[in-house]
């Protein structure tokens, strides 16, 4: 077993864990399955051996029942056993989709999580899930039933007829350690497989974000060109992954032939000799019979449960993969100081890929003051906005935020004492309450309709049709860039938090709604910091210090003025 079926295993073992009863339950399950199904051809041993003999009808009666209930109790427990498998099976991929999902959207840095397309991270956190999902329950469980069948069978023909049975159990060894070698080369071609359509939904996911882009350019047939290519380079690579599994299947048949030939051909020496009964002959046939369909549905399993291997290896890696936070000691939470909190940059830099993009930047921010940051794009203030935030961790300097490192902030702290009001900001397909209070059932109404009046925006919110419930965002109500906006800005002010970062925060508000916003921020700094990013030094109007970057560094700084201070 080599290093990645190694973590495949790992993975699994550890996903299993938290369900292990309802596991152990279908396995149990599963296990009375099996048994009825094997002593179906013992009964029927019996059944015909008592009759050959000349037994009462009473004695053969009895029989009959007794298979009966065997066959009654055994289709009872498959479906129990199916139940079972596919819930555990769920639970499993469940549980895996809430890890991928948190160490790829939260757990990884931002800015790199930002950098890869939506549609290939999608692909795999939920396609990987639902092919676990699926295959465990579709697959796993059956797979274990049909070799135990397979067990079963081969131990009552090693005693019956030992010749025959050792001859199968041969064939049987010989045909998994074939069946484990071209598994190796299976799993390598779907591993790629797995990744070349990640990437592909990558980029559909790219063009489609890029469409109103695309089409003026001329580009549109670019862009179906190269999908095309994908997915002609995908259904190679999948058809060579499909093709090293099914071949097993001219592997089963042949096993199944020569497992018949063998139980038949010492059956029938058997009774030729006089040391075999009909009834035994019987059973033979039944249970070489019995061995052609778990064989058969194995080489589909095993060819499902490659696939698994193949997704749960990725998943395993990516899991393992190092973040940027681990090995930095966190403080525990109430480390921040009560009420606004000051910010201090002490020589920062900070580069992206060898490129330096912010060349020691030092400044302080007192609590309860405002900063503004203006400059140029390019200039490196939205990289200070996520040095700040904790996106990013400087490659020199300390950024603190209430003389605490960012770096040791506990992330659920951070998101009590810090908002952003971001020029990025994202409306859900939501109502305007979830979307003003994030979906906490906590913040109420009156509050809501009192930062909705601060930002004179209350007035057009009771107009909609449903007022806070009128659904907006791509399911519902088109909002305009400004309105988008004002229902950011809404959110960042609904908390009273000690740090308030606005990243460009009037850059799609009309003259009226931007002269309303820099009306506001004398009464917002009153009880938090401010730290303030434009492009025009206008829009920073009333905040107590600015600082100009270009170049990465600070070019000059705006003392506060008279007046400014609170």
């Amino acid at each position: 077993m080599n290093r990645g079926q190694n973590t495949a295993t790992r993975l699994l073992r550890q996903e299993i864990r938290p369900v292990r009863s309802v596991v152990a339950g279908a396995l149990s399950v599963l296990i009375v399955s099996v048994l009825a199904t094997l002593a179906g051809p013992l009964l029927v041993q019996y059944f015909v051996d008592r009759a050959t003999e000349g037994s009462t009808q009473s004695v053969l009666v009895t029989v009959a029942l007794v298979y009966l209930a065997v066959a009654l109790v055994g289709g009872a427990a498959r479906i129990g056993a199916g139940y079972l498998a596919v819930r555990s099976a769920w639970q499993i991929a469940d549980s895996l989709r809430t890890r991928l999902l948190r160490r790829t959207a939260v757990e990884r840095p931002v800015l790199e999580v930002e950098s890869r397309p939506v549609g290939e991270v999608l692909e795999k956190v939920e396609g990987n899930c639902d092919i676990v999902g699926k295959s465990i329950a579709e697959a796993g469980f059956q797979m274990i039933g049909n070799v135990a069948i397979v067990f079963g069978t081969l131990t009552v023909m090693v005693v019956a007829v030992p010749a025959a049975g050792a001859g199968i159990a041969v064939l049987i060894v010989a045909v998994c350690l074939l069946l484990t070698r071209l598994a190796r080369r299976a799993v390598t071609r779907w591993e790629l497989a797995r990744q070349q359509q990640a990437e592909l939904f990558g980029f559909v996911g790219d063009s489609l974000a890029a469409r109103d882009d695309l089409l003026p350019l001329g580009k549109s047939v670019w862009a179906t060109d190269t999908i095309q290519d994908k997915l002609a380079g995908l259904l190679r690579t999948e058809g060579r992954a499909y093709i090293s599994g099914r071949a097993f299947w001219p592997l089963t048949q042949l096993f199944f032939a020569v497992a018949f030939g063998l139980g038949f051909g010492f059956g029938l020496q058997g009774l030729g000799q006089g040391s075999l009964s009909i009834g035994t002959l019987t059973m033979i046939y039944l249970y070489v019979d019995l061995l052609q369909k778990p064989v058969e549905e194995m080489s589909s399993q095993w060819g499902e449960l490659q696939k698994t291997m193949a997704v749960l290896g990725t998943a395993a890696r990516t899991l393992e993969e190092p973040t940027a936070g681990e090995g930095v000691d966190t403080l525990p939470p109430g480390s921040l100081p009560e009420g606004p909190l000051d910010v201090a940059f002490e020589h920062v830099s900070f580069g992206y890929g060898g490129t330096p993009v912010v060349r020691d930047v030092s400044f302080t921010v007192a609590a309860g003051r405002s900063l503004g940051i203006v400059g140029q794009t390019g200039a490196g203030k939205s990289t200070l906005i996520n040095l700040l935030c904790g996106l990013a961790s400087p490659d020199e300097g300390r950024v603190m935020i209430g003389g605490v490192d960012v770096d040791r902030v506990a992330p659920a702290e951070f998101a009590e004492r810090l908002t952003v009001l971001s020029q990025r900001a994202h409306v859900f397909a939501a109502s305007v309450r979830d979307n003003v209070a994030l979906f906490e059932d906590s913040v109420s109404d009156d509050r809501i309709w009192q930062v909705l009046e601060q930002l004179n925006a209350d007035g057009w919110i009771r107009a909609l049709p449903d007022s806070l419930d009128t659904v907006i965002g791509t399911a519902g109500r088109a909002l305009s860039e400004g309105e988008m906006q004002v229902v950011a800005c809404a959110r960042a002010l609904i908390r009273p938090v000690g740090l308030l970062v606005v990243d460009e925060g009037v850059s799609k508000l009309d003259p009226e709604a931007e002269r309303t916003w820099s009306a506001l921020l004398e009464t917002v700094t009153k009880d938090r910091t401010v730290v303030m990013v434009e492009h025009r030094q206008a829009a920073l109007n009333g905040v107590d210090q600015i600082i100009a970057m270009a170049g990465g560094r600070i070019t000059y700084v705006d003392r506060p003025r008279e007046g400014a201070a609170k």
